[in-house]
């Protein structure tokens, strides 16, 4: 928990709230001070996260929790619960639950404007007006939507396309066509990025090796750089290794000899 503490600080859009539910007696029980002074204390990182008092009906665990303490929810700015978890797994908190929330909340938030989106709570400045607009988002059926040039039929609704490669009809022109791939049973266009965490992850790029890293397009809210607290560069902000890491050979170990053994101490450090 102290970990995700430490990744929600650097969110302004989200607050990590702890709700105290549990104690065994009497002298057991924390006031929220305390418990506060505990996370000051024992935290990896000095955390002071806003605290509920004891929530003697257990109302608030009744509602959100799983089946174990302790557990955690994540409600959205619309007060819907989005998820909730046991044993929460850090690196899909990082860089899917809470980059996906928190891209939720922005939107054009001009109630005049074409792309208005009543969910958002903060702007971010795509507002379309007139000539801007975008008709495909006034299809409401696949066949009007195919009828309208730049627009095609995405499952359950209609969206504006750029996409040359949805001219090719057949599977041979489609993987002949540079950027195009075929999608089982049409042609669209692809990026050849085969990085999990990039917005533009293609996994059928990855499939046929035809991979370009630098296609990709990642997230504002992650940093890349050296994770490797021992390293010369290391970057105490970055979220995501970027390879970056620059070492010295010394006297690792402290035996007063600079030789191999100092770098199978280092490689060890970086394994850890």
């Amino acid at each position: 928990m102290d970990d995700l503490i430490q990744v929600i600080e650097g969110y302004s859009e989200i607050q990590f709230i702890v709700s105290l539910d549990y104690c065994s007696g009497e002298e057991d029980v924390f006031s929220c001070s305390q418990w506060a002074d505990l996370y000051t204390q024992l935290g990896q990182h000095g955390n002071n996260p806003l605290i509920l008092n004891t929530d003697p009906n257990h109302e608030i665990w009744n509602m959100f929790a799983g089946s174990t303490y302790s557990a955690y929810a994540f409600i959205d700015h619309n007060m819907v619960l989005r998820y909730k978890f046991d044993m929460p797994n850090l690196y899909d908190f990082q860089y899917t639950y809470i980059p996906a929330l928190v891209n939720e909340m922005y939107g054009c938030l001009d109630s005049t404007a074409c792309n208005y989106n009543e969910n958002a709570v903060y702007d971010d400045g795509t507002c379309q007006f007139d000539d801007q607009c975008n008709l495909c988002d006034d299809s409401t059926n696949q066949l009007d939507c195919m009828s309208i040039e730049g627009c095609m039929w995405m499952g359950d609704h209609c969206m504006q396309s750029t996409d040359n490669c949805m001219s090719l009809d057949s599977e041979l022109d489609c993987i002949n066509a540079q950027g195009c791939y075929w999608m089982g049973d049409h042609c669209m266009t692809g990026s050849n990025c085969t990085d999990p965490i990039a917005f533009n992850y293609n996994p059928t790029a990855d499939n046929l090796g035809e991979s370009n890293l630098d296609d990709c397009q990642y997230s504002s809210f992650i940093d890349f750089g050296c994770t490797y607290i021992d390293a010369m560069n290391y970057n105490q902000l970055a979220d995501v290794d970027d390879g970056s890491c620059e070492y010295t050979f010394a006297d690792i170990n402290n035996d007063g000899i600079v030789n191999v053994l100092d770098i199978v101490e280092l490689v060890s450090i970086i394994l850890n």
